[in-house]
């Protein structure tokens, strides 16, 4: 296992808004000893062939924003370990306390990972950091411990850790990243739209409401007919 200062750290939050993490983070756990692998598997069942996608009104194939983007799981063991045989503690752990239990430090990863938040009464959502080669928000959907050494007192000093991280999106955030400027939406008019939302939809930026009123010959832009259909083109930004 690498022991390298850069070390993974795993930060729960209470909140997961706009495609992050959110709110006072409620625990951080940083790695004692850094893992020797990390498995990253790509949710593929989730991506659909183009033979298969949907067509928008003028027969342009248009992806299922939220199917194409595939969500990263990473998993990854490691070890809590207070028998002194590596240089550094255990989170909470003090050095003075060598050879005792480590259950404050299990205590400190389960409230970074698992144990439920005041705020939400839902398990956190962690940010997983290690250097250049993690950086993933989500939920951990695996946790064990298996507890390996014991002192004489029955307490555990050395225990392996099992972890799986499964990906967050925001869907909103995915359908804007994916949106093409190159496809022509023909949208049904409901009662609460507006020109302005939902020039705001498609092109992320109300501002073209205008535009786009200028090229539905509209005599107003303030008032739309429910049931009506505009036509929403590409403009140029």
């Amino acid at each position: 296992m690498s022991s390298t200062s850069s070390k993974l750290k795993i930060t729960g939050y209470p909140k997961f808004v706009s495609g992050d993490v959110s709110g006072t983070a409620v625990a951080t756990f940083s790695l004692q000893v850094n893992p020797e692998q990390l498995q990253v598997n790509f949710d593929l069942n989730s991506i659909i062939d183009e033979d298969e996608e949907p067509n928008s009104a003028s027969g342009i194939p248009v992806g299922d924003k939220n199917k194409a983007y595939s969500r990263q799981k990473l998993s990854f063991d490691f070890i809590i370990d207070n028998t002194g045989i590596f240089p550094n503690q255990p989170t909470d752990v003090s050095s003075s306390q060598k050879g005792m239990s480590i259950k404050k430090s299990i205590d400190k990863l389960r409230a970074a990972t698992i144990k439920p938040t005041r705020d939400s009464h839902q398990p956190p959502y962690v940010h997983v950091v290690w250097g250049t080669a993690v950086d993933i928000k989500g939920k951990v959907t695996e946790f064990g411990i298996a507890y390996t050494r014991f002192n004489s007192s029955g307490e555990p000093i050395r225990a392996k850790i099992s972890l799986s991280v499964v990906e967050e999106i925001d869907e909103s955030v995915i359908s804007r990243e994916f949106q093409s400027p190159d496809i022509t939406r023909i949208p049904t008019i409901k009662d609460e739209d507006t020109i302005i939302t939902l020039c705001n939809e498609f092109y992320d930026d109300p501002k073209y409401f205008i535009r786009v009123a200028e090229f539905n010959n509209l005599p107003s832009f303030r008032k739309l007919k429910a049931g009506s259909v505009l036509q929403f083109p590409p403009l140029e930004k």
